[in-house]
């Protein structure tokens, strides 16, 4: 089994399940972003890019496959990036193309500076209101904006996505 692990985080499970119900209307824009400062582990590995494939395949991987696993097979993709450390790509956008017309991106990368850390969000827009995910909020990361309503924490229910991809797995 890949190990495609965003499709188990409670926040993302509920995003796919909020779209495919047409909850609050279709999506009309989604962004997808998870960024890092190079990795510290594995840096024989990591930091060569033609082992490793660079931010591309360590972190942008999970994006398209998150892409998909919502909005299906897109109909065309268009990426630029930059290598920064590794001589592979280390810093993506890609613009998908999908049914429905949404306007669907997401970005990846290892190019932060040192210090960063590590980020992990998404922002999607459908017809009647705004799911906004970022971790670096907590135990609050995802907010829900409806129209008509106050803002709200959605608090889905659930382990960690690598306990939730074990799980499935076994």
């Amino acid at each position: 089994m890949p190990a495609m692990c965003l499709r188990f985080w409670p926040e993302w499970s509920w995003l796919r399940a909020t779209v495919h119900a047409g909850t609050y209307g279709k999506v009309r824009s989604a962004r997808f972003r998870r960024v890092a400062e190079p990795p510290g582990w594995g840096r024989a590995s990591f930091f060569n890019g033609t082992e490793s494939g660079g931010a591309l395949f360590d972190l942008h991987v999970h994006d398209t496959d998150f892409v998909q696993f919502c909005f299906g097979r897109p109909k065309a993709v268009f990426s630029t990036g930059h290598s920064q450390f590794s001589g592979a790509i280390d810093h993506v956008v890609t613009q998908y193309f999908v049914d429905g017309d949404a306007v669907v991106h997401a970005e990846g990368s290892w190019a932060m500076a040192p210090g960063f850390g590590f980020n992990m969000s998404y922002t999607v827009n459908f017809e009647r209101a705004t799911a906004d995910y970022d971790i670096a909020r907590g135990t609050d990361a995802l907010r829900l904006s409806v129209e008509g309503t106050p803002p709200a924490v959605i608090k889905p229910d659930g382990a960690d996505g690598y306990v939730g991809e074990l799980r499935h797995f076994l």
